[in-house]
């Protein structure tokens, strides 16, 4: 079986830090915003949570930013620029998705048509998960003063910070489980997850499913 390398490893580290950070922003967040949740939790207290949540924030800045300077930019910078262009082939793509879901193997083949690298779906989610970070970022660096009780410019602030926060955060787990779904459950695109793990997948499974890009070894991380 031949494998071409699909994903360098700086590309597959900040994946990887992104991913880690998001899932512990989440498990210390939700807690904080849906009180139902923190009865599950033994021992759990709002305080700590809270600092959890700002360390779990922290950290996965850190984390994104050491990555962006030791890894491999151009490598990362071009893997934007594949996920953000949008052409005609990813709507075509994206008008077809309905019967591409449920279609046969080779039916599913002539769906995937032009798809390159990417297709419109990956890419969706890539700019949805991306402007979703950037406001709860934002959003969260903005609350710190709330949460920690100091007075903010206007009464309807800070509960507008949180309704931003809240709804973003509760918006952004759909797209979260259907990542998940086409990684680990949906046969036709779980071998993707290859790419992820050690950077190649097999070159039959890439021709199929992105035959745009036919499997193109990407260049070496050099820096990685």
């Amino acid at each position: 079986m031949t494998r071409v390398v699909r994903f360098t490893a700086s590309e597959r580290a900040f994946h990887w830090v992104f991913a880690a950070g998001w899932l512990g922003l989440l498990a210390s967040g939700l807690p904080l915003m849906l009180p139902g949740l923190q009865a599950w939790i033994r021992g759990y207290s709002p305080v700590i949570g809270v600092r959890l949540h700002l360390a779990a924030a922290g950290l996965w800045v850190l984390a994104l930013a050491a990555v962006l300077v030791l890894g491999h930019r151009r490598r990362l910078a071009a893997t934007w620029r594949d996920l953000i262009a949008l052409d005609a082939d990813d709507r075509r793509w994206l008008a077809r998705f309905p019967r591409w879901l449920t279609a046969a193997p080779a039916a599913r083949t002539r769906l995937d048509g032009r798809v390159g690298r990417f297709n419109a779906g990956q890419k969706l989610n890539a700019l949805f998960t991306a402007a979703s970070a950037a406001v709860l970022l934002v959003t969260g660096l903005a609350l710190v003063p709330v949460v920690l009780g100091a007075p903010v410019p206007g009464p309807a602030v800070g509960a507008a910070l949180r309704a931003v926060h809240r709804w973003v955060t509760l918006a952004a787990l759909l797209p979260l489980a259907g990542h998940l779904f086409f990684a680990l459950v949906f046969p036709p695109t779980r071998p993707s997850l290859a790419g992820m793990l050690d950077g190649r997948v097999d070159a039959d499974w890439a021709a199929h499913h992105h035959p745009r890009w036919r499997g193109e070894r990407a260049p070496e991380d050099r820096a990685a």
